[in-house]
């Protein structure tokens, strides 16, 4: 499998969604579902980096890519999921350019950044290589999410960064800072996910985005989004429960 940075830098297309619920049989179940990609979600998910090595193990095993959502800007944090061997960090709330300057730092080893240096840990198979330093800086994905109207006024220079490999637009939390709480399909908030993915497709940088619906994932397809995250696990899951259930009390109540 390719590195999920690699097929970044390719813009490949990649369809992931969020798990929010800190089981490896949710993430198996999403890889064997046919994602590319899943986003173990520590922000929102009930859970912190003790329940990543069984989630990111279920995600190695079917090979697809994990990418885990820290909390914040901690350097901290984002070492302990790439440390725990994660594909990628993705980092909520980037509103400037040196914010994500920071971000890429707390992501790469010396010379490239200050990320603190470990080899014994599960990303370097606990073998102390001293080649895997270098390794990592190569193959370790950096994406900044884009959530307010700060990150959107600078989001030309936040795609400029060196070394962060992709942009992802927070359309719910995008929706709250635009003053249209939860209205993630209004036109100011669709012009604006718009707006960044022709500000990464001129620089040829990757921009993703989460999609709640069908329609909107085909709305960023055409607008050339390379990672589209389509909903969250429980969002799926309640959806399909509920059309289950409808369809079989619709059958029991029909008349004969």
């Amino acid at each position: 499998m390719k590195a999920l940075r690699e097929r970044l830098l390719a813009c490949e297309p990649l369809l992931c969604t969020f798990i929010t619920i800190p089981s490896p049989v949710v993430v198996e179940l999403a890889a064997l579902a046919g994602f590319d990609a899943v986003v173990l979600d520590t922000e929102h998910g009930p859970y912190g980096v003790e329940s990543l090595p069984a989630l990111l193990l279920a995600a190695r095993a079917h090979g697809i890519a994990a990418i885990v959502r820290v909390r914040s800007h901690d350097p901290s944090l984002i070492g302990l999921a790439l440390d725990a061997g994660a594909d990628g960090v993705l980092v909520p709330h980037v509103s400037s350019a040196s914010e994500a300057q920071a971000v890429v730092a707390a992501a790469r080893f010396a010379p490239d950044g200050h990320r603190g240096a470990n080899p014994f840990v599960a990303a370097a198979g606990y073998s102390g290589r001293s080649d895997w330093f270098t390794q990592a800086n190569r193959s370790v994905a950096v994406i900044g999410m884009v959530e307010g109207k700060e990150g959107l006024d600078a989001v030309n220079e936040i795609l400029d960064v060196a070394g962060l490999d992709a942009v992802f637009v927070g359309p719910f939390d995008l929706s709250h800072a635009l003053g249209l709480p939860g209205q993630v399909d209004h036109p100011a908030v669709t012009a604006s996910l718009l707006r960044v993915a022709e500000e990464a497709r001129m620089r040829g940088r990757a921009m993703g985005a989460f999609a709640p619906t069908t329609e909107a994932v085909r709305s960023l397809q055409d607008a050339g989004a390379a990672l589209i995250a389509y909903g969250v696990d429980t969002m799926l899951v309640l959806d399909c429960l509920r059309a289950r259930v409808e369809e079989v009390r619709s059958c029991s109540t029909s008349p004969t």
